[in-house]
């Protein structure tokens, strides 16, 4: 459709809506990526207009219900009249009387680039291309369908990839009661001019805050906090404790009327709870995120997992109730960046002014860990859970929370069962599994804890899921008259121990868990406590200067190491061996466990010497050692595994398979999607100094400076120097890749010798402002890694002050390193891992 259509339906002088160019091929650009926008346009009903940039003007569609990241869900999409490419950054009110009228926002916008032919696929009805916004990536489709009516009709599809959500609901920007106040808003700024339009950046928000129902709502749904298992209660003045509940973790949402009840994946779990969802109707606040635990509480106090599951089968609600350990939202304000201490203190009062006896909150005690685990213990409580009460909300788990339980307990996936003897019935036994990468490995049985229910109604499920083979990949049982099922349903088990041949001794079925994925579930090892030995500032109570001094890292005394081959010469010309390494590996373990526990690895391994014969290992191939964790990652060619390190063996492995140098990944496992550090890397071209380098690190860091960005530096071992910004685990890559472009960008703007160019033929005399690092996928050798070059060098985390001293980026050979870390007394790094800043030109891209 021509813009002369777009312009026949407005009168430009009653409406602030850009007016179109007759000619729709006046402003077209050849160049691709090119401009997609969504705007969220409360009008009679809200829909969204999608919009891409085509010859000149923007392609439209009006999706009802917006688009869906689900590939499984197709929404319908509207073809109407072309509009202006000025339309792309319109935002504001259209009066009531004409077309369109409502108020309209921005949702989304990027770019996007078409797979084939646009034209053709337009004309074809089958467009396929690829979307790079804020909200919106990946690949997607329109389909033109046959039904009939005035306007074409198509379906506009997410196909499926690493940005495709299940279940996935647009959130609106505003609320349909934005529309009176925004209305009235326009009419007074109308008289107030004396004029009948209204510039487009008018953005009247501020009046929304007058009527509390259009506050802010809050998110459809938050990705928990997840708890790391550890050996013992953590001690230290930051951490409080609270009791371990065996229940379903459940997030709530309030907006209004409207309440939501959400298992910890995410599943609406509303119509399970009536008597809760009844209860936050009362709730002192007009919208708010809660975080908690619905358990079944006997009289005794004593919370049982199997009597839920019994009741919520029965529709029995009486004894449930809803244990509520944290606020996230509440009266249009997200609460994730405040401390966990003002979080609770306004959840106190929240649940202070509601008064229902099936709210209540989860309280916690300062100190006393022990005592408290020791009495959760004495009364068959599962454990405790330890927080770190200064620290924010983020959506992974993270060493903030720990969790210490009084037995061993964890989920394991059912592959098969035993048949039942005598008075049993027909279920003797289950038999249990857990992944090693995506093998699924036996790891014994279970036939102990089942009530004659719980008997009946695993079995019933049991036998819907029969197959003929059996679902265990490694050390499948061979027993007869064993019976194989899909690897489907996630049992609860206690257990005393684990064998020598990593089976489980003891178990205790304690009911299925519907909330866990099969695929998730591996061996839960033990970490080492973290120790938090003071409040940082800003904290709810103060502490004295003698207790607020910090745990240093220390490097560890070399001993004798067990490794293979210890005499091989490593480095030829300096006549290291591999002994040698092993020793420096292990004296470093402390302060480089930090910086890359729990992260995808890309391994460079030399089989001989270094520099020779060399390979980089981005996957795992054959089997990981029992210090290795896999992980699985999707990328474009089909879902990897990756392997991950956690402990001090983990790095002593990594030595012993020859290893040296450790490349890692900008984010983690427990939040893959959301790097947490940004490395900018700088690559001094033919014609430049180490002095320019220099300069570079600190122009970087000027800027950073200003953003309120504190900055880490590091010379790499080989030319250049690494600048690393720790930040909170909130962004999306492409906001961070985009982010580190632009401040690339910058440089090379205000000095001309600086370049992001990635051609070679381009850097002479330049400096190379490398932001690729921080791609979905790239990695950055990490900090104390040995480089495997012809000469020993090391990856040397250094204060901003050393690095003005030092002669050049490799000046840390092994020997200069070892001498180096012995002297230092201080770390220059002391808090990186701890810092989670936020980037205050981006906006979090969480659910």
């Amino acid at each position: 459709m021509p813009i002369q259509e777009y312009n026949r339906k407005r009168n430009f002088k009653a409406t602030p809506e850009p007016k179109g160019g007759t000619k729709s091929k006046k402003n077209a650009r050849k160049e691709t990526p090119r401009m997609f926008v969504v705007q969220e346009h409360h009008a009679s009903h809200l829909h969204y207009d999608f919009r891409l940039e085509l010859n000149g003007v923007l392609k439209s569609w009006a999706v009802p219900k917006g688009p869906s990241l689900d590939p499984k869900t197709k929404r319908l999409a509207v073809e109407v009249e072309d509009h202006p490419l000025e339309y792309g950054s319109f935002e504001g009110i259209i009066p009531e009387g004409n077309y369109g009228a409502g108020h309209v926002h921005i949702w989304d916008t990027g770019v996007w680039t078409p797979v084939g032919s646009p034209r053709a696929g337009l004309a074809k009805g089958h467009l396929e291309f690829e979307l790079k916004g804020k909200k919106l990536h990946g690949r997607w489709m329109l389909l033109r369908t046959n039904r009939g009516g005035s306007k074409a009709q198509w379906l506009l599809v997410k196909r499926t990839d690493e940005y495709a959500q299940a279940g996935h609901e647009v959130e609106p920007i505003a609320t349909d009661d934005d529309a009176g106040n925004l209305d009235q808003v326009w009419q007074s700024n109308r008289k107030a001019k004396g004029s009948k339009k209204v510039q487009a950046s008018a953005k009247p928000k501020k009046a929304v805050q007058k009527k509390s129902g259009a506050r802010k709502a809050p998110p459809k749904f938050i990705d928990p906090q997840l708890a790391v298992l550890v050996k013992e209660v953590p001690q230290g003045e930051k951490w409080v404790h609270e009791t371990k509940f065996d229940g379903y973790r459940t997030q709530a949402r309030v907006q209004g009327e409207d309440i939501s009840l959400y298992s910890r994946s995410g599943l609406n779990w509303t119509n399970k709870y009536p008597r809760i969802a009844k209860a936050l109707e009362n709730l002192a606040a007009d919208n708010a995120v809660l975080d908690g635990e619905i358990v079944w509480v006997e009289e005794t106090g004593r919370t049982d997992f199997q009597k839920l599951q019994n009741a919520l089968k029965t529709s029995d609600t009486s004894r449930i109730v809803y244990y509520i350990f944290d606020l996230l939202f509440v009266d249009g304000e997200d609460l994730r960046d405040k401390p966990l201490w003002e979080r609770k203190e306004k959840l106190k009062t929240l649940l202070g002014e509601t008064k229902s006896s099936l709210l209540r909150m989860s309280d916690h005690i300062e100190g006393h860990g022990q005592e408290l685990l020791d009495a959760a213990c004495e009364h068959h409580l599962e454990g405790i859970i330890s927080k770190n009460i200064d620290s924010t909300y983020v959506s992974a788990r993270t060493s903030d929370w720990v969790k210490v339980k009084c037995h061993k307990q964890q989920e394991f996936v059912i592959g098969g069962f035993s048949a039942g003897e005598g008075s049993r019935g027909a279920l003797g036994s289950l038999l249990l599994g857990v992944y090693e990468g995506k093998k699924l490995r036996y790891a014994g049985k279970v036939g102990t804890g089942f009530t004659e229910t719980s008997l009946n109604d695993v079995y019933k499920k049991l036998k819907k899921r029969e197959i003929k083979e059996s679902p265990f990949d490694l050390k499948s049982p061979r027993e007869r008259n064993l019976h194989w099922v899909k690897p489907e349903l996630v049992a609860e088990v206690t257990f005393a121990n684990w064998t020598s041949d990593e089976v489980l001794r003891q178990a205790v079925f304690h009911g299925l868990r519907e909330d866990k994925n099969p695929v998730e579930i591996h061996v839960e090892k033990e970490k080492v406590a973290p120790k938090l030995l003071a409040k940082t500032k800003g904290s709810k109570k103060e502490v004295s200067t003698k207790k607020a001094k910090t745990a240093k890292k220390t490097i560890a005394p070399a001993e004798d190491v067990a490794i293979t081959n210890p005499e091989k010469i490593v480095f030829r010309k300096e006549k290291i061996t591999k002994r040698d390494l092993a020793e420096y590996y292990q004296m470093i373990t402390p302060l480089i466990l930090p910086y890359v526990e729990d992260r995808p690895l890309n391994l460079l391994r030399c089989p001989d010497e270094a520099g020779k014969n060399c390979f980089f290992q981005k996957h795992m191939t054959g089997k990981a050692t029992d210090n290795m964790i896999p992980v699985r990652i999707k990328e474009k060619s089909g879902t990897k595994t990756y392997l991950t390190v956690e402990t001090a063996e983990g790095i002593a492995d990594l030595v012993q398979m020859r290893a040296f140098e450790i490349h890692v990944w900008g984010s983690k496992a427990g939040h893959l999607e959301h790097p947490d550090q940004i490395v900018m890397d700088f690559d001094p071209g033919p014609g430049t100094s180490w002095k320019d380098t220099v300069k570079a690190a600190f122009d970087l860091k000027k800027i950073l400076d200003k953003l309120d960005l504190k900055s880490f530096v590091k010379v790499s071992g080989g030319k250049g120097i690494h600048v690393q910004v720790p930040i909170a685990p909130i962004y999306s890559w492409d906001q961070v890749k985009d982010f580190s472009k632009a401040l690339g960008e910058e440089m090379a703007r205000r000095d001309d010798i600086y370049t992001v160019s990635i051609a070679k033929a381009n850097r002479n005399g330049k400096i190379f402002v490398d932001y690729l690092r921080n791609g979905r996928g790239a990695t950055a050798v990490a900090p104390y890694a040995v480089r495997m070059r012809e000469q020993s060098a090391v990856a040397m985390p250094i204060s901003w002050d050393e690095l003005k001293k030092l002669k050049a980026a490799n000046f840390f050979d092994l020997k200069t390193a070892i001498t180096f870390l012995k002297k230092r007394k201080k770390d220059p790094w002391q808090g990186y891992t701890d810092l989670q800043q936020k980037i205050s030109i981006l906006k979090p891209n969480v659910r």
